[in-house]
């Protein structure tokens, strides 16, 4: 049995006597997320709507209501800052969005885009009411594609141009009735994928991130055998970059180097990681292994200490393997406390 897909969140001012409506957002959306300044000229018809899914590294808000114009001087409470370090804007209706952020100023029209960072400072106004996706991005997903965002927070995507047009199409189709209909977390995961991917060519095309054109030819093959190499080993519980380095006789040093050129951001044991956890999904997928316990599969996978693998699994899927595996249709013993804790939910309001 494949995991349930999340349910939609939604919050909005419906209920609300017109009188309470803007000052309702002003305090749970504003004051309480950080913001120090929360205003609209449309306080006595103010209406608004955030819904809210969460796609495995990917959390993806459409607002929709009356023009806001905010300031936030802090780290955004939104989601944890930490956690989720860039968000992406995409307008979605006609008339203008100004964004000032890292001392530049920005402004955006249907279709255009742009990356907001957590932790700096925003001030963000929409002249015509808004429609937009905002679309948080995982740490380990901005580590993996997007290793120079801050480089590009508070640039217009023109969203007629190149690459950037096609993410905007893609996102334009996206319901999140379509996310929540996802059948699997595998499902979900591809999705961010995607956005990240057609994201990481967007920026590239603007000139906004690192040039993998400029990644030597070696490097790069030597990367690619390197993460082969990485597949085929993960499961040694003493797997090093000096045992890779040593395999392909070059320096542990340049080990690393390769990783930092042509990695996109995915360091040597950031791959060793990203294997395990490849790996202890599929066992905990399979039902042939239904008799296993979880700390055998922790073993499999190249983990000493089985408690440690369930702290790693939580903070890379968000549910401890013995959740993952019930989500599954399968049964194990719980391999710690922390394992017999339930899924971790979207962290929106605090």
């Amino acid at each position: 049995m494949d995991e349930k897909p999340s349910a939609i969140l939604r919050i909005d001012t419906d209920a609300l006597s017109a009188r309470d409506k803007f000052a309702f957002w002003a305090e749970e959306m504003g004051t309480k997320r950080g913001f120090t300044s929360y205003d609209s000229p449309e306080r006595d018809t103010f209406r608004q709507e955030l819904s809210v899914v969460n796609s495995n590294g990917v959390t993806f808000m459409r607002a929709r209501g009356s023009p806001l114009d905010v300031y936030r001087g802090v780290p955004s409470r939104i989601q944890e800052a930490a956690e989720y370090p860039f968000h992406l804007l995409v307008k979605l209706n006609n008339g203008f969005t100004t964004s000032e952020q890292q001392g530049r100023s920005a402004t955006i029209g249907v279709n255009d885009m742009l990356i907001i960072d957590s932790n700096e400072p925003m001030r963000l106004c929409s002249h015509h009411g808004t429609d937009a996706w905002i679309i948080g991005l995982s740490q380990s997903l901005v580590a993996r594609w997007l290793p120079d965002a801050s480089n590009a927070a508070a640039v217009a995507l023109k969203g007629d141009k190149g690459w950037t047009s096609v993410l905007a199409g893609y996102l334009r189709a996206m319901s999140l009735e379509h996310l929540n209909a996802a059948a699997s977390a595998f499902e979900r995961e591809l999705v961010g994928e995607h956005v990240l991917s057609m994201l990481s060519m967007a920026l590239s095309q603007n000139k906004l991130v690192h040039d993998a054109e400029a990644v030597s030819a070696r490097d790069r093959a030597l990367h690619a055998r390197m993460r082969m190499w990485i597949r085929d080993h993960y499961a040694d519980p003493e797997v090093s970059a000096a045992k890779l380095a040593a395999d392909f006789n070059v320096s542990v040093r340049y080990v690393h180097k390769a990783f930092a050129s042509a990695g996109r951001g995915m360091t040597f044991l950031d791959a060793v990681l990203h294997e395990r956890m490849e790996a202890a999904m599929r066992m905990l997928r399979t039902s042939s292994i239904s008799n296993t316990q979880i700390s055998q599969v922790a073993y499999s996978c190249g983990f000493t200490d089985p408690a440690y693998f369930g702290l790693v699994f939580r903070k890379h899927r968000g549910c401890s393997p013995g959740a993952f595996a019930k989500m599954h249709g399968l049964s194990f013993e719980p391999i710690s406390l922390a394992d017999a804790a339930t899924p971790s939910g979207l962290v929106l309001l605090r």
